[in-house]
This record gives structure tokens, C-alpha cells and sequence, in this order.
């Protein structure tokens, strides 16, 4: 009996050894430094006008010290102070429009560890803003709602980043519709101006308005404050085609608000075709005619093949989120 006892507290004694020294070792592995890093998941590029979120890990500051630098110059800097016992954050940092940043920079913190200063850096490039533009209203398929603008197209972007346009069905009701350079909200929207074809961009602007129901090219010029709807109808166009090169064989579009097809069903040769509108190569100084790739088409693109004479059954999509086409024979 006494020996079981003796068993039982050696084995007590062990257990209760083998727990101070785990403990002991856990212990030993915290961490007691100061730090505070950037994280690797943090992105290494952003446009100008975009937000930056940047991830940090820190462990014993109460605050550190966060900066953009180019050429050893701090664009941006902002102290972040902790809350409680934080080790994870992340922080968002608007990257303002100015052309002046692009190009390589570094993210950089600064914090005290041992009585030095300590800097820690991340590359960083900032590039070029891609601008946008939405278009919104109840006359249009978006309505009013800004989170779901249609989104539209440059359509000088060689020349010009504030020249915009897309091909949408619009409708005398509904009130008419605004130009948005978000679709997060309706800040710096863009209304009807003085006189027709003119814009305001101020909060009392009024709504833009069609006199008839139609399918209309719409451009705008956040530049210049002005804007232009153009009724157009599309077709086809080529040797393979019933007018051949020289006139266009009429589509019909189907649909109405938010939808973007003009259908045909014709017969065709071997040879060639494009889509084109209002029965015109170019207009106003650019092109009218879309080719190429019929699941990416592209103005003034190349001629597109067809191998063997028949009927088809041919739908031109004018979606905003690309240009297609369906050529399929019966």
C-alpha cells in the first residue's frame, strides 16, 4: 500500500515538474520587443485617386509614425496611436489625384525601440489613375440608385482622360438622368447646364432629358462641361453583306431600358462584314464601325470572316461591360 503511494506521488511530483518548465518555456518564447512592421499582404501598387489600405503588425508601441515617401521626400505622414493591446491593424490612406506622386515610392514607419529611432520600409509604386465615369438616372436602366451607374467608356483616351461616352437606351420618362465620377454616392455629379449641351457640376444642377425614346450614343467631356446624345440605329456592312461596303444593311433593336442587342437575320456571301451606325465609317472625327474578334470588338477593328454563304442569325451586344457579337448560321 505504501508503495502505491510513493508511485502515485512520484508520478505527482513529475506532472507537476513537467508543467512549470512548459510553462517556463512559453515564457521564454514571448516576445518583449518592441515593433511594428508592415504587412506583406499589403498591396505594392495603387492608382492615383484610389485608397490604399495598408496592414501593420506591432507589438509593445503604443503609437508609431506612417509616411508615403518619394525621393526621399514624405508626401503623406500621419501618427497612429493604438487602442488597448492591438498587434493586427490596418489603416486606409486616400492617394490624392496629383500626378506628382506617380512613380516609385515607399511606404515607411518610424517608431522608438531601445532608445533609437527605428525606420522600416515597403516599396510602392503609384500609377496612373484609369478615370471614370457613370451614368445614372430614371430615364436609363440604371435608375436612381448610384451604386448601380452604368459605367462608360474614353473614347479619346490616346488625347484626352475626361472624354466619355456609351450607347444606351433612354426614355422621355423617368426624369431624365446625371453624369456620377463614382458610383459610391452623388458628390461632384454632373446635371444639365444653361443652355442644352452644356453641364453644371454643382448640387443644385438640374437632370438631363431626352425628347424621345430611343437608343442614343451619349458622350460627355467632364473638362469641358459639356455633353452630346446622338439617336443612332446600327447595321451591318461589307461584301458579305446585302449592301455591301458601301451601305448597311439595317438591325433592329430588341429591348428597351438597360438592355444593349440590335439583331438581324440576313443572307449572307463568303466573304467579309463589321457592325457600323447611322450608316457612316466615322462620325465627328472618330470611328462608327466595330470589327475584329467577335467576343472583343473593337472601333475600326479588322473585317470579320464569312466562310461560307447562308442564312445567319447575327446579334450585335453594345453591353458596357464590352463590345460582342454572335454571327451563327441556321
Amino acid at each position: 500500500m505504501k508503495t502505491h503511494k510513493i508511485y502515485i506521488s512520484l508520478m505527482t511530483v513529475m506532472l507537476l515538474t513537467m508543467g512549470w518548465f512548459t510553462s517556463c518555456n512559453k515564457v521564454e518564447h514571448e516576445i518583449d520587443d518592441a515593433i511594428v512592421s508592415i504587412n506583406e499582404a499589403t498591396a505594392n501598387s495603387v492608382q492615383l485617386g484610389q485608397t490604399l489600405k495598408v496592414g501593420f503588425i506591432t507589438n509593445r508601441v503604443s503609437s508609431f509614425e506612417f509616411s508615403v515617401v518619394k525621393d526621399g521626400n514624405a508626401l503623406m505622414t500621419e501618427q497612429i496611436t493604438l487602442e488597448g493591446n492591438e498587434k493586427i491593424i490596418s489603416r486606409e490612406f486616400d492617394i490624392p489625384n496629383d500626378e506628382s506622386w506617380m512613380g516609385d515610392a515607399l511606404l515607411q514607419v518610424s517608431y522608438d525601440a531601445g532608445g533609437q529611432r527605428i525606420e522600416k520600409t515597403q516599396a510602392l509604386t503609384i500609377l496612373e489613375s484609369n478615370p471614370e465615369m457613370f451614368l445614372v438616372g430614371g430615364s436609363t436602366g440604371a435608375g436612381w440608385e448610384p451604386t448601380l451607374a452604368t459605367p462608360m467608356f474614353l473614347y479619346n483616351g490616346a488625347n484626352s482622360k475626361d472624354q466619355f461616352e456609351i450607347f444606351e437606351y433612354i426614355t422621355v420618362a423617368g426624369d431624365g438622368f446625371k453624369f456620377l465620377p463614382t458610383n459610391t454616392g452623388w458628390d461632384n455629379a454632373f446635371g444639365a447646364g444653361t443652355t442644352t449641351g452644356t453641364l453644371l457640376q454643382t448640387g443644385d444642377a438640374g437632370n438631363i432629358t431626352v425628347t424621345e425614346d430611343a437608343f442614343y450614343r451619349v458622350r460627355m467631356d467632364a473638362e469641358a462641361l459639356t455633353y452630346d446624345l446622338l439617336k443612332v440605329t446600327w447595321g451591318i456592312v461589307g461584301d458579305a453583306t446585302p449592301g455591301g461596303w458601301d451601305n448597311s444593311t439595317n438591325m433592329t433593336f430588341e429591348g428597351g431600358k438597360g438592355t444593349y442587342i440590335w439583331k438581324i437575320t440576313a443572307n449572307l456571301s463568303e466573304g467579309s462584314m463589321k457592325f457600323r451606325y447611322n450608316n457612316e465609317w466615322s462620325v465627328g472625327g472618330f470611328p462608327s464601325n466595330l470589327g475584329g474578334s467577335s467576343s472583343n470588338l473593337e472601333w475600326d477593328g479588322g473585317n470579320i470572316a464569312i466562310e461560307s454563304a447562308g442564312t445567319y442569325d447575327i446579334e450585335l451586344n453594345l453591353s458596357p461591360s464590352g463590345y460582342t457579337a454572335k454571327i451563327e448560321k441556321q
